[in-house]
């Protein structure tokens, strides 16, 4: 009797098991359907607005917004950074179906971390292009006209305020901040900004990134005290970020800086579960 129960349970957990992995194999072709079905919209896309333009194909604000809803909707136990990594790998392929470009990255410092930042943002199928440090990198999409970069917020002394060769006519631009979405235990989570040429059709960003000289002894302060951060330093030479709507020229002479060039913009990314990220950079959300 004991024999047949322990059968009867061996068949049902071998139909069980069964059941599941039709489940996961049904789902899997589902997915790969679906992704058949982005790749059809692109072309559409590609035949309705074009790519003649460099960075035509780049919406920084569009893929906040999608990675906002990402962290929405996720749940169960597949790790939030997987997704985000998933994501990202099908954006940046079918972005490059519009627009090529390759990824050039700051090794100046640890350039392993850096590259590890560069795959994660996009995946393995773009060409990297390592460079000796933030500016080679910065000359490397100037010269490309369509490539985009990795730069490391921290940076060795020797870079001084490499932010000065950006925002230039034809000069690159800052567009996103990573990580993007803050949260405990993701990887590649090296502070960087990631920079494009000028971009064809920008969406609107939350936050301005200008490089300025302090003047004062207290620039820092009042620039936290508007709202807004300081992102790098080099001496006087500070690089801030400060929201779109801030009175750029007032608070320069309030706050005691000089020299006002505006060299990109970002859109503000998320903190999940508690983890540590400037408010000013980052908006909170529940979740684990």
């Amino acid at each position: 009797m004991a024999g047949t129960d322990t059968t009867s349970v061996t068949e049902k957990d071998a139909a069980d098991l069964a059941a599941i992995r039709a489940t996961i194999d049904r789902l899997d072709a589902e997915m790969h359907q679906r992704l058949i079905e982005r790749g059809t919209a692109i072309g559409t896309l590609i035949k309705v607005k074009g790519t003649s333009r460099p960075g035509a194909a780049f919406r920084p604000g569009r893929e906040a917004d999608m990675m906002r809803r990402l962290v929405g909707r996720h749940a169960g136990a597949l790790p939030l950074w997987t997704a985000e990594h998933i994501w990202r790998e099908i954006i940046t392929t079918f972005t490059r179906m519009q627009a090529p470009f390759d990824v050039a990255y700051d090794a100046g410092g640890d350039a392993d971390a850096m590259r590890d930042v560069a795959r994660f943002l996009f995946g393995f199928t773009v060409a990297l292009h390592r460079q000796q440090g933030a500016l080679d990198t910065v000359n490397h999409i100037r010269e490309s006209g369509t490539d985009l970069g990795v730069v490391a917020l921290g940076q060795p002394p020797e870079a001084g305020a490499w932010w000065r060769a950006l925002g230039r006519p034809s000069g690159p631009r800052i567009i996103a901040l990573s990580p993007f979405i803050v949260v405990a235990g993701r990887p590649a989570e090296t502070p960087a900004l990631v920079l494009a040429p000028e971009l064809a059709d920008p969406t609107p960003p939350d936050l301005h990134v200008f490089a300025v000289t302090a003047i004062g002894g207290e620039t820092e302060r009042a620039i936290r005290g508007a709202g807004g951060t300081v992102l790098a330093a080099a001496g006087r030479e500070l690089l801030i970020a400060l929201p779109v709507e801030t009175a750029v020229a007032s608070l320069a002479a309030h706050a005691g800086f000089e020299d006002v060039a505006r060299v990109g913009a970002l859109s503000r990314g998320i903190v999940v579960g508690g983890a540590d990220a400037d408010p000013v950079l980052y908006r909170a959300v529940n979740g684990d």
